[in-house]
């Protein structure tokens, strides 16, 4: 079966042995996808071969992609995706916090494979720790320029000095790249004091199969820059083989959330209005000191406008807000290459411009204007979704609730048939859309559908 640029086995078999990363294991490997390289223009027809080790349950690529990590993330474009949508600040920030106890002495963290910084900023400014980073791309020399980090431009090698070990060690959707992963978690295990929490997230193997929608796929397997695809629980024993006794791991996203320590792990629960107010109080600060009109400023202003429209605080959404942050009438004529599109809007369009429609509706109560916004972010997440499905994992999933909050907002402003038919769009479900409709989103068009149905009946 194909999807997009991947193609499942269905049942065929390309024989391979090789010594599984992971377990070790030297035996024949299954066979499970091809899929072409989405890394480098020049690369983009080679072909790169999955396979499955029967022993661990992990994904392995053979042979290995090459990649140079100093380079491929050096296009202005790139960049700018990063920065202005895709970098999850709250994420980052909220599995940190999750080991961070309040009203504590200030600790120390170190995040290998960094990016831009926005986790170590986070952690900086909400708990007053001491940070640093590894980055070797470009990304880190801008987080180290536009943030004042202290990020060093190279990959991280064996700490041998007891004056360089930390609280907490962060990895997130970097061990997948590493070619031999029980060295680099005895790396990561060298920078960490005795008590200390390593944090990881990295691709769940049971994510990869043909039901997963196209760009979530592609995300997942990034082929060209990733190496193995762990099963959780050879993971675990890796871990665990590395000296971390106590490991808990998190498979409710795509991308299996870990902390492993020597010692028992403690967790601090916030509320989530705690949380909100941590991060809104980061991101404000962090925007105040951004240059006006840089992709930073405008990343962070919509990273606090649709938080705060997420946590119901609707007053600091109408202060973030900023009219380049949507467009309820897209032009996309013309628009061939994502460098078209990001030559037009920021990269956070589609989805700011659904934000906008839903402040619009929840709290404004303009539900025509709402519905103008909702269908414009539909054809900006269509757009997106078609010219970079790797990197529009967001937009597949906003493109679904876009529709949904059209006819909601229609029916809101009494225009119960076109509303109506405007749900005819989800006949069917999963399995008849690409990408398909979200699950959790399902029961919710269903009353929505019946609703309107019974209105019309008894009018």
């Amino acid at each position: 079966m194909r999807t997009s640029s991947v193609e499942f086995s269905d049942g065929r078999t390309i024989p391979s042995a090789f010594v599984c990363p992971v377990c070790e294991n030297s035996g024949d490997k299954a066979y499970v996808l091809t899929a072409k390289n989405t890394q480098t223009e020049k690369d983009t027809e080679s072909e790169l071969f999955l396979y499955l080790c029967v022993a661990c349950r992990s994904l392995v690529y053979h042979p290995y992609p090459n990649i140079d990590y100093a380079q491929h993330t050096s296009r202005e474009l790139s960049i700018r995706d990063y920065i202005e949508f895709n970098g999850a600040i709250d994420l980052v920030a909220k599995n940190i916090l999750r080991v961070i106890p309040d009203g504590g002495r200030p600790g120390r963290l170190l995040d290998i494979g960094c990016g831009f910084g926005f986790g170590l900023d986070a952690i900086r400014s909400i708990m007053g720790w001491q940070v640093k980073g590894f980055e070797p791309s470009h990304y880190g020399d801008l987080g180290r320029e536009q943030l004042a980090l202290d990020i060093v431009n190279d990959f991280a090698a064996t700490n041998t000095t007891s004056e360089d070990l930390y609280d907490v060690v962060h990895c997130s959707e970097v061990i997948e790249h590493v070619h031999d992963p029980h060295e680099f978690i005895a790396i990561l295990k060298s920078f960490l004091v005795e008590d200390g929490v390593l944090i990881l997230t990295t691709p769940d193997a049971d994510r990869i199969h043909s039901r997963t929608d196209p760009s979530s796929l592609l995300a997942l397997l990034s082929p060209g820059a990733h190496t193995i695809i762990f099963n959780d629980q050879a993971l675990v024993e890796a871990l665990k083989k590395a000296g971390f006794q106590y490991v808990e791991i998190d498979k409710s996203a795509a991308s299996m959330l870990v902390y492993a320590s020597r010692v028992p792990l403690g967790f601090h629960a916030r509320s989530e209005s705690q949380s909100a107010t941590l991060l809104h109080r980061h991101l404000k600060e962090a925007l105040s000191k951004a240059r006006p009109g840089s992709s930073l400023e405008i990343g962070l202003r919509y990273r606090l406008f649709r938080s705060a429209i997420d946590t119901g605080n609707y007053r600091l959404a109408e202060e973030a807000f900023a009219p380049n942050l949507a467009d309820a009438n897209p032009s996309l004529g013309g628009i061939a290459t994502l460098d078209d599109f990001a030559a037009r809007w920021p990269l956070c369009i589609a989805a700011s411009t659904y934000y906008l429609g839903m402040l619009k509706l929840i709290h404004r109560s303009e539900y025509r204007d709402a519905a103008r916004h909702f269908r414009a972010a539909t054809s900006l997440c269509r757009t997106k979704i078609d010219l970079s499905p790797s990197t529009a994992v967001v937009e597949s999933d906003l493109i679904w609730r876009a529709v949904y909050h059209e006819a909601l907002a229609l029916k809101y402003a009494g225009d119960h048939l076109r509303a109506l038919a405007h749900l005819a769009s989800f006949v069917g479900f999963q399995h008849t859309h690409n990408p398909p409709v979200p699950e959790d989103l399902q029961s919710a068009v269903t009353a929505l559908r019946n609703s309107l149905a019974g209105e019309i009946r008894s009018a």
